[in-house]
Parts: structure tokens; C-alpha cells; sequence
């Protein structure tokens, strides 16, 4: 029998004092545990007894002291993902540290609500983060709830009830190029094919001018060019080709040093050949008579023969070839985006710039580079509208009659019969 009395301290003559009251209760009944709680006011104890009622009857029950806090369940979530790649998880543990931590970590999984998520979403929201950003932020959440659950640990995932952040259209202003979505390619971040041709004739000739003109001129991703293997490359023949096999990486491994490490394409449709042009291929052969001896065989090295940074070459090979150039500074990854924005200038169609960039479907190709789908512009209508209208209908030899007839009803009857037996 649970019951609600007034806890007096030592002290207290029992007249309109301030003292706590104390729940006295069994949750599981007679042959559970005994627990007391104190609460500031007596509704609250009986609002609390209530809802306890209530989890025990459903099955939802769980004592406080089984329930761990979010900072514990978090960490082994996290945990469990070491086996992905490096990035992905440096990506979870930076934004655990950042996010979720300081406002949830010393808190149990049932005192994390649905207002305090949404409250998150949109603090996060007002610093300026992107509606990726947020809902991947979300996403962890509800990813350290449902091992929750699996364990036993908690009922619900609160995630299931918070409403996404929505990437809406959103008003202009001068630094809206910098603020755009990371995953579109707009036209602040790519560089016309005039700008490309200005910016590597001010590369430093050898490695960076090759290595920022192959970039420039196959829309392969920095870490998979950087991973490429002479083994990888036929550049021989009337229809030289690469094969891309393998990806490099210097995410921090946590726990471990930083170095290089070599993995599969980021999708499977990043398995692919890309055939080249025998200019470019051209361009290759006479940069592996100065390329220095590599272990790795790379195509790209350093001048130790050692796996490339992409930060190195970007420091050292493009920003400064478009500083001499006088061009607006963009990234690495803006030359793919530039390779992939004059394909689709020239007509290119939608999948075979999916093929060429290795995205794993033409969704995603269409997402990143709407903006230069929509802007493409061809003949193809003029054409299909000049053939309609030039064209003659051609004589039969026998004349239609256009004259009505009429079937006799019977007929029409057993037509109709065989249709719905059909």
C-alpha cells in the first residue's frame, strides 16, 4: 500500500513548514522492491505514483537504478560502430562531444523528452547548422535509444515523435553562398571550364599541375586519385582507361595514430572504369617518367614516395594556382563538381554522369547538381516539334469508312461476357 506524508526535519514544529513529502511505495507490488521518494509538494508524489501506475501496467516499468545515463549509452553506441570507416565515426565522436554531450550526457534515458530534442533542434537551428547536420544529429539520438531498447534498458525512443528540421527556401543575402547545403553543387563552388584552364596554367608544373589537371579532367573523388595505382591505369592504346578500386583515407582512428589507410570506394557503384581521353592520358605518362617511387605504387604520391594528403595539396597545389590566377578560392572537391557541371553543359545525360562519378543512383547525381540540370538547355524539342508538323500522312490504298454501324445487341452482350471471363 503506497502512501504520501509529510517528511518533517529535525527541528520543525509541523505548522505550514516547507518539508518534503514522502512517497512510501512498491512499484511491482507486495513482492517488489521498497522504495521512498521525495517530492517538493504532494502532487507531485501523486502525480508520480500515477505514472508508475500506469508504466507497471503496461509492461513499461523500469527501476531508475537499471536505467543508464545518456553519456554511458552514447559511448557504447558509438563504440559499436568501429568497424565503419574512420571518417563516419570521427564525424559521430565530433559531434557527441559537440552536441549531444553537454546537454543530455548526465542525464537518465527517461528524463531525455521530446521537447529537449526539438529544443536542440532548433538552438542548433539558430547557430546557423544546416538541416543535414541537425537531422544527422537526431539520428544519433535515436540510434542510442534503439540499442537502448534492444538491451532492455528503456521503452520508448523519444526520437520517433520529434519533427525533423525542414530545408526550407531561405532568404539571400551575400554569404548565402557559403551557407548552402554541403551536398549541392552551386555555382559559388564551381569553376567554369575558362577558370579551369587559367588556374593550371599557373599550377606549379610536376606533380600539383598533373595532379589538379586529372581532377579537373575525370571528376574522380580527392581520396580515390589519391589511392590510384599505376596497376590501376591503362593508358596505352586508342581507349585508355582507369580502374577505381580503392579509396585513401587520414581520418583519426580513436585511439590510434594518424595515418594513412586505404579502403573500398565510398558505394559500391564507386567500383567502376572511367574511360579517359588520350590527351589526358598523354599527361600521365609523362608525369610517371618524374613520379617518384612509391611503396604504395601510387600515381600520386609526395616527393618521399609517401600516400598524399589532400590538405597538402590543397594548400600547397590549388589555392596558390588560384591565387597567381586571381580566381575566387574553392576546394578541392569543387573541381569534381566542376568536371561533372561542364558534362552536363554539354548534354550529358544524367546517367551517364552517374556512371563517370560513381554516384550509386541518379537521384543523387540529380540532387547535387540540379541547379545546372535545370539551367541545360538543347535542340532536342525544336527538333520532335519540326518532324511533327514536316511530316506528310501517308496514302493508304483502301478509303476508311467513317460511317457508324451498329452491332446487334446480342453480340455486344457475348463480347462483353468473354471480356470478364478474360
Amino acid at each position: 500500500m503506497a502512501s504520501i506524508k509529510r517528511f518533517h526535519q529535525n527541528g520543525c514544529k509541523g505548522e505550514n513548514c516547507e518539508c518534503a513529502w514522502r512517497l512510501d511505495y512498491r512499484p511491482l507490488g507486495t513482492r517488489g522492491a521498497r522504495k521512498r521518494l521525495y517530492f517538493p509538494t504532494k502532487k507531485a508524489a501523486e502525480k508520480h505514483l500515477a505514472q508508475t501506475s500506469v508504466k507497471v501496467t503496461r509492461g513499461e516499468y523500469l527501476d531508475r537504478t537499471q536505467i543508464p545515463t545518456f553519456a554511458t549509452m552514447a559511448g557504447e553506441w558509438v563504440q559499436s560502430k568501429t568497424d565503419r570507416r574512420p571518417s563516419y565515426t570521427e564525424t559521430l565522436h565530433s559531434r557527441l562531444e559537440k552536441y549531444l554531450l553537454p546537454r543530455f550526457g548526465p542525464l537518465h534515458l527517461d528524463q531525455v523528452s521530446v521537447s529537449g530534442i526539438e529544443k536542440l533542434r532548433d538552438d542548433m537551428r539558430k547557430l546557423g547548422r544546416s538541416p543535414v547536420t541537425i537531422n544527422g544529429v537526431i539520428r544519433m539520438i535515436g540510434g542510442v535509444f534503439k540499442m537502448a531498447m534492444r538491451r532492455g534498458l528503456c521503452t520508448i525512443n523519444p526520437v520517433d515523435r520529434v519533427e525533423r528540421a525542414y530545408a526550407g527556401e531561405r532568404e539571400l543575402s551575400r554569404d548565402s553562398g557559403a551557407e548552402a547545403d554541403a551536398d549541392q553543387a552551386t555555382p559559388e563552388r564551381v569553376l567554369a571550364p575558362s577558370e579551369i584552364s587559367v588556374m593550371l596554367a599557373h599550377a606549379e608544373p610536376g606533380l600539383y599541375r598533373t595532379l589538379l589537371t586529372f581532377l579537373a579532367s575525370t571528376g574522380l573523388r580527392s581520396g580515390e586519385a589519391l589511392a590510384l595505382r599505376w596497376g590501376d591505369c591503362e593508358l596505352n592504346g586508342r581507349d585508355p582507361k582507369i580502374y577505381v578500386r580503392r579509396s585513401l583515407s587520414w581520418a583519426r582512428v580513436q585511439g590510434e595514430d594518424i595515418r594513412p589507410r586505404f579502403y573500398p570506394p565510398k558505394t559500391k557503384a564507386g567500383l567502376r572504369m572511367v574511360n579517359i581521353p588520350t590527351e589526358l592520358a598523354a599527361i600521365v605518362k609523362r608525369w610517371k617518367i618524374a613520379c617518384p617511387t612509391s611503396e604504395h605504387d601510387l600515381v600520386f604520391p609526395n616527393l618521399d614516395g609517401k600516400p598524399l594528403r589532400r590538405s597538402i595539396a590543397l594548400r600547397r597545389g590549388l589555392w596558390p594556382a588560384l591565387r597567381r590566377a586571381e580566381l575566387r578560392t574553392v576546394n578541392v572537391h569543387s573541381l569534381r563538381h566542376s568536371f561533372a557541371s561542364a558534362l552536363i553543359a554539354k548534354g550529358s545525360p544524367v546517367t551517364e554522369v552517374q556512371s563517370i562519378l560513381g554516384h550509386s543512383s541518379p537521384a543523387i547525381t540529380l540532387n547535387v547538381y540540379s541547379h545546372w540540370f535545370r539551367a541545360t538547355r538543347t535542340t532536342a524539342m525544336d527538333s520532335v516539334v519540326r518532324d511533327l508538323l514536316s511530316s506528310k500522312p501517308e496514302k493508304s490504298g483502301h478509303k476508311v469508312d467513317t460511317r457508324k454501324t451498329k452491332q446487334p445487341r446480342a453480340k455486344i452482350s457475348r463480347l462483353s461476357s468473354v471480356a470478364v471471363s478474360i
